[in-house]
């Protein structure tokens, strides 16, 4: 009788683990950047102090181009950060759902941008990169 030595790849259980390793550092990636925007929020600004609307309490706002200064904590709560997609297709995403999000990042036509996800982006992005290329399994 020969010797015999059988070999079998299990494709099915590498891709599941890949799928879940692709989810997991995506998680972490999203989670990178969520924490940076939210550090990107917080702390003083430098433009001008104005009265908390219904309050005696005064706050500092930001100056053009700062992150927004943070008055009611509205706009950190809204920051959030979701991973969709599996296998080939894993999407994170950090959004901020606030209403005045999307104005104090580009601006109007009566304020200057107080961006704060871009600048998080930039900060994030070697972090994220080292998350994403690191040794999956």
């Amino acid at each position: 009788m020969p010797a015999t030595i059988k070999l079998k790849l299990n494709l099915t259980k590498l891709a599941n683990e890949m799928d879940k390793a692709s989810k997991d550092k995506m998680k972490e990636a999203v989670n990178e950047l969520r924490n940076t925007v939210l550090t990107t929020l917080s702390g003083p600004r430098s433009g001008r102090t104005y009265r908390v609307p219904g309050t005696k309490k005064t706050y500092t706002a930001s100056a053009p181009g700062q992150p927004p200064a943070q008055v009611t904590g509205d706009l950190r709560k809204s920051v959030k950060g979701s991973v969709e997609g599996s296998g080939m297709a894993v999407h994170g995403k950090v959004k901020a759902s606030a209403k005045h999000a999307l104005p104090l990042e580009f601006g109007t036509k009566n304020m200057a941008p107080r961006p704060f996800m871009k600048p998080s982006f930039d900060k994030s992005l070697d972090a994220i990169r080292r998350i994403l290329t690191r040794t999956w399994f």
